[in-house]
Order: C-alpha cells, then structure tokens, then sequence
C-alpha cells in the first residue's frame, strides 16, 4: 500500500486530491488509490509490472522501476489480484483485492 500511495504522490501535481478507498466484504478486502497525476502511456501500460520498466513520461523522476514488480508479487503471494485503469494527464486508479482468511 505504501508503494501505491508513494507513486500517486510522486506523479501527481502539488493540490491535488489522492483518494484512498476500502471496501469490505465477508471473504475478501478490496483498496483502490486514485490520483489525478501524469498517468501512463497507453502504449506502455502492459509492462508496468515488468521489472526495471519505466514508462517513458517518469523517466525524469527519481526511481528505479521495481516498486509495482514487488507489490504485485506480495499481492499475489497471498492470493489477491492487482490491476489499474490510468489515462495519460489524467490519472491512475490501482485496486488491490485480497481474500480474508479466518
């Protein structure tokens, strides 16, 4: 979650709004991270999980391209799914599902 809210701090402009949502049901915990930042490249959205990539507009900003490899893979450790929606100049939205295990 850190990683998630770090990136839509970083890309996003001074003032404007993160909106951080949970939801919560009887089997699972669901966390969406919405930012109104730079977004990312349609072009080049199906790497953003690889290891070292870095979409071409952050190339500029301090980072080194693993963050999002290791959060998917914690995530997926423990049985949850990631995905995002992001359109370039307006934003990204990440979801985070994970199962609640008794």
């Amino acid at each position: 979650m850190t990683n998630l809210l770090g990136n839509a701090v970083k890309y996003s402009p001074e003032d404007r709004e993160i909106d951080l949502k949970v939801h919560l049901t009887d089997d699972k915990i669901a966390f969406h991270v919405k930012d109104q930042g730079i977004g990312i490249p349609e072009k080049e959205q199906k790497y953003i999980f690889d290891r070292y990539f870095r979409a071409e507009n952050v190339l500029t900003a301090q980072g080194t391209g693993i963050g999002l490899n290791i959060v998917k893979g914690h995530i997926e450790n423990l049985g949850g799914k990631i995905n995002f929606m992001s359109k370039e100049n307006v934003g990204t939205t990440f979801s985070v599902e994970l199962p609640l295990r008794n």
